[in-house]
């Protein structure tokens, strides 16, 4: 719940010294200026911390590193073969006083330019009620606000979210969690655009989230102890035109510059005069299991949108519904309760051969997504050149070599419903398409 690095579920609070005088309630742990000794701490990141935990700067560094072979092999603009930094992030947090939590974040990702990711303040009224303000991980769907992308089981996001996610905008949120875990929740109000990086002000949603875990108290080591089931909705209108990015199978960006195009298969484009305008409409539901080895995600989100062609005036509800299922256990004994940092039980050490080899994961996931006739039908989408449905399998393995440093290896096999416009300069079409995937990323 409240999706930045900062802290977790059931984290102690420092409490204040209690005073000896009603006249001075609280003597040195919020007075002003005062000198503080300084601890350091390197975990998650590394951390200035003061000797009353009242005070704290933490800095966390995530990089991803992509190696990426498509088929067919000759495609063109999308799908080129080559190194691709999908994420390079620098995250700043911590606390100013137990009540206020800060996190300030920069992204490098694949267009090449540094952006504010997230910048907000969290007041703390308790661990059930926190306000939250500025820029940060809008709440819809459990594939975006569960659990960041250092802690997927593929390296990227189902089709539906990836494509239609919201991602992060500026807004004021009301969120908490049950100290239990029984149940988290988030409301927010939010301004910035349908996806990507960059606020520019088209859009306004009102976007709500609630995850349960029914069963984590009753039964404690129990079979669905660690069952989440849930939904999420986010209801908006793009007050100004906003340009709408293509059909992609393996990559979650806000450009549609030449290197984000490269660094995907893309399934559809809009025509040029083609732009967001008007309400939108998105809801899912979800269910998780996570119970020792295994993880099991399971998700369904559904939508819709209002399109306009500046240049006819034509209009058109651009309706959309898709669907996944993913699978993944451990081989090496480690357990896990929920998609977070994983400390391998033999993290890979050279010195000890084939003793030390660190934590080994495979996994599947299956993701389906289809889109309703009416933008082909007007021709807001060329249907020659173009699929409205697409169905893509995952297969891999996650190679955990500490809890620092982690390799994923997939094959992604996307299917298309008709086929797809590959290679513009010699008119190739497929009806499929094949990533051939290896991740590497880092991250403390």
């Amino acid at each position: 719940a409240g999706r930045n690095e900062y802290g977790s579920s059931g984290e102690e609070r420092s409490e204040p010294p209690e005073s000896e005088s009603s006249e001075e309630e609280f003597p040195e742990w919020v007075a002003p200026g005062e000198p503080r000794e300084i601890e350091a701490e390197f975990g998650e990141g590394f951390a200035l911390v003061s000797k009353d935990e009242e005070f704290e700067l933490r800095f966390h560094i995530l990089t991803q590193i992509d190696f990426k072979f498509f088929s067919p092999d000759d495609q063109e603009p999308s799908g080129v073969d080559g190194v691709y930094i999908p994420r390079l992030r620098v995250y700043f947090e911590g606390k100013l006083t137990d009540p206020f939590r800060y996190e300030v974040s920069l992204q490098r990702s694949v267009e090449g330019e540094f952006d504010i990711l997230d910048a907000n303040l969290d007041i703390v009224f308790s661990e059930g009620c926190q306000l939250r303000l500025g820029r940060t991980l809008i709440p819809y769907s459990y594939s975006w606000y569960n659990h960041l992308e250092q802690y997927f089981i593929v390296p990227e996001r189902p089709l539906f979210p990836l494509n239609y996610g919201l991602s992060r905008a500026a807004g004021i949120q009301l969120w908490g969690e049950d100290r239990f875990r029984r149940w988290d929740y988030s409301l927010g109000l939010f301004d910035g655009r349908a996806a990507g990086l960059a606020d520019d002000s088209t859009t306004t949603d009102f976007v709500s989230y609630l995850n349960l875990r029914p069963f984590v108290t009753r039964r404690p080591g129990g079979l669905l102890e660690n069952l989440n089931i849930g939904a999420s909705l986010a209801v908006g209108k793009n007050r100004r035109p906003a340009e709408l990015l293509p059909g992609r199978t393996s990559i979650q960006s806000s450009e549609n510059d030449e290197a984000s195009k490269a660094a995907s298969a893309v399934f559809f484009e809009f025509e040029e005069d083609v732009v967001g305008f008007g309400d939108r409409l998105v809801g899912g539901i979800h269910a998780a299991l996570y119970r020792g080895p295994v993880s099991m995600e399971a998700e369904w989100n559904s939508g819709k949108a209002e399109l306009l062609n500046e240049g006819t005036d034509a209009t058109a509800d651009y309706l959309g519904d898709g669907f996944h299922v993913t699978f993944a256990t451990f081989l090496t004994g480690e357990t896990i309760s929920g998609r977070d940092v994983v400390q391998p039980c033999r993290p890979f050490d050279p010195r000890f051969g084939c003793a030390q080899l660190g934590a080994f994961e495979p996994f599947v996931r299956y993701s389906y997504l289809k889109i309703g006739e009416s933008v082909f039908d007007r021709g807001f989408i060329d249907a020659d050149e173009w699929t409205n449905e697409v169905s893509m399998t995952d297969i891999g393995m996650n190679w955990y070599l500490n809890r620092y440093v982690k390799f994923y290896f997939d094959w992604q096999h996307a299917a298309y419903g008709s086929p797809v416009l590959v290679n513009e300069e010699i008119g190739k079409f497929s009806t499929f398409n094949d990533t051939y995937w290896v991740r590497c990323q880092f991250y403390f």
